[in-house]
């Protein structure tokens, strides 16, 4: 399979795998806020923040394996691929064993870390207990989700990603219906899709590269060392993704109160899907600038890296001009019981910034593959760092509450990739620095267009409930859809999608 049919598959799965799951949430997150209460429902996203902290631990390590053994793979270096493949996972076992000290001590000492109220106090420790185990699954066999990536077949893991959906709901639904609602069954079905993830990946690891294996004898503590010196500043770039916005449900719910924390844990679902989306789509275009800058195709790897802003460009900002257009209608019915107004104005702060780094998200991507990470991993912790001094100054001198937790980052972040997110990633494409600008501002001119299109569409639109909100989301999606068209796309972007259409509609 050619690398634009591969792109196109590879997409195309991701994209229905995060549709299934955000089908998923859209049914059952009200479901959850009406029987268990919306200050339960924000522990959820709080102990997912908590793994992410956790995760901490083994960052420096994971995030550059895939990229050591898949440019080994691809210069035909079975050996130096197997020496990084071992040592790696051996290296993971030890940090899941300390995972499991900090997890148990975490556990048993929740309530002197965090606002637990008293009705659901061993509920939400459950609930912690269960996503903290997963956590320490998925770290473990980390190391086997390198197959798809370095084959460039990560559609495969985004179908099974569907298969793992379906099956929490298959957990949630009768655990709700038949016994008394707990937040806790969210991680007893986490925990399952964990499970069930590391034996497809240990599957394909054994299906797509027969060629590695783990033996003692290929394990070399060098190569932990080169991989983490390497991945050291990705560390520094998570702790600074952190500082930014991973600590907004823990400040809410230390600072302000926990019925504020699910109130914010609310308004982030349909932001964190987006967020989702667009992450793994610029996953997708990983493996390709990898096997490209392994190959030395400097010429072919520029193309690619603009093709893919191009393309999350629209993607992006399609979602987003929609919760802009739509926003307040689809709380006000998704959410009854909350106040719609507060929800859609939090949602939109949170995701702001993806206005303008949509594209830009395809260039972290390339920080990695050239293996020039410090320069940015420093500007953004030092972003992080500014962050939370400034949100707790606006917390102490302001009433402006979680407003002020949902905006500072945002504001922060389009400041950061601005001025120096863009710049660097054309330097590190050896173009000229103001290279990248055109297509970031194409982008935010795109989805200030579209959402003006958009609230012009709602003024003759009838919305009578979900049916006219689902119209109107529609209309404005194939709308905002042909203003990419012509505001992304250049002459021959065009010239090459319509020979393409033309083409299909002969067959």
């Amino acid at each position: 399979m050619n690398r634009n049919k591969q792109l196109v598959v590879n997409m195309s799965a991701s994209f229905i795998a995060y549709a299934v799951n955000f089908a998923i949430s859209f049914f059952l997150s009200p479901y959850i806020v009406e029987r268990v209460g919306v200050d339960a429902y924000g522990f959820i996203g709080l102990a997912n923040n908590f793994i992410s902290y956790a995760g901490l631990i083994s960052i420096s390590l994971n995030s550059m394996a895939g990229r050591f053994i898949t440019i080994k793979i691809h210069e035909n270096d079975i050996d130096g691929a197997n020496r990084y493949y071992t040592s790696v996972f051996f290296a993971n076992f030890f940090i899941t064993a300390v995972m499991g000290v900090v997890f148990v001590t975490a556990t048993v000492f929740l309530e002197h870390i965090i606002n637990i109220p008293e009705n659901i106090f061993w509920d939400v420790k459950i609930l912690f207990a269960l996503l903290f185990l997963n956590c320490m699954l998925g770290t473990l066999g980390s190391v086997f989700g390198v197959s798809t990536f370095a084959t460039n077949k990560l559609y495969i893991s985004s179908m099974r990603a569907i298969e793992s959906n379906l099956l929490k709901v298959a957990i949630i639904l009768p655990a709700f219906i038949l016994f008394v609602p707990r937040v806790s069954y969210l991680g007893i079905s986490t925990l399952a899709c964990g499970l069930y993830a590391f034996g497809f990946n240990v599957y394909y690891m054994k299906k797509l590269l027969p060629d590695l294996s783990i033996r003692r004898a290929f394990f070399d503590i060098k190569a932990v060392i080169e991989i983490m010196m390497s991945g050291i500043w990705n560390l520094i770039n998570r702790v600074g993704t952190l500082l930014l916005d991973g600590l907004d449900l823990l400040i809410t719910n230390l600072l302000i109160n926990p019925v504020s924390m699910g109130i914010l844990s609310l308004a982030k679902s349909i932001p964190g899907m987006i967020t989702g989306i667009i992450g793994s789509t610029v996953g997708i275009f990983s493996p390709n600038f990898t096997i490209l800058y392994s190959q030395k195709k400097d010429a072919e790897l520029l193309a690619s890296v603009k093709q893919s802003m191009k393309i999350m460009g629209v993607m992006a900002n399609l979602p987003i001009i929609i919760l802009i257009v739509c926003g307040d209608l689809f709380f006000a019915l998704w959410q009854p019981t909350q106040d719609a107004t507060q929800l859609h104005i939090l949602s939109i702060l949170t995701c702001a910034c993806l206005i303008f780094s949509g594209g830009i998200n395809c260039i972290y991507n390339i920080f990695t593959v050239v293996n020039k990470l410090k320069f940015n991993s420093l500007v953004v912790i030092s972003s992080g760092i500014l962050s939370t001094i400034t949100v707790f100054i606006l917390l102490k001198t302001t009433n402006l509450g979680i407003f002020a937790v949902a905006g500072t980052s945002t504001v922060i972040s389009i400041i950061r990739n601005f001025a120096f997110t863009a710049p660097y990633g054309a330097i590190c494409l050896k173009q000229k620095w103001y290279a990248l600008y055109p297509e970031i501002l194409k982008a935010a001119v795109y989805a200030i267009i579209g959402a003006c299109i958009g609230y012009a569409i709602r003024q003759v639109v009838f919305i009578d409930g979900w049916i006219g909100l689902v119209i109107l989301a529609l209309i404005t999606l194939i709308a905002s859809l042909l203003v990419g068209f012509f505001i992304i796309l250049n002459r021959e972007d065009r010239r090459v999608v319509m020979s393409k259409i033309k083409r299909r509609l002969k067959r």
